[in-house]
């Protein structure tokens, strides 16, 4: 691409902001607290395994909740913000409780 025909930066940030940009953020916040609850609960009591374990399907379900809502790039910088790997990513994602009939 010739130095003339790209689009200045500021021109793509200013038109990514607004509702895109406020969806990212807020997952990002999201996983990123329940990532660090995740972390304060390491215990070998019975009551922090529990909840562990607890935290570990909502992680799974906001994983899923931005799935359906951030694009596919998003996703991918959500994941390299969040230093979780693909694997990780699966892995919370298939601890979501099963709905109850």
């Amino acid at each position: 691409m010739r130095e003339k025909d790209k689009v200045p930066k500021q021109f793509v940030l200013e038109r990514y902001k607004g509702s895109r940009m406020k969806e990212f953020a807020t997952w990002t916040t999201i996983l990123m607290n329940d990532l660090h609850a995740l972390k304060k609960l390491e215990g070998p009591d019975e009551t922090s395994q529990v909840r562990y374990i607890m935290t570990e399907q909502e992680i799974g379900q906001h994983c899923c909740q931005a799935g359906e809502n951030l694009t596919d790039a998003e996703l991918v910088l959500l994941k390299r913000v969040l230093h979780l790997t693909e694997q990780q990513w699966r892995a919370y994602k298939s601890k979501i409780r099963p709905a109850s009939e």
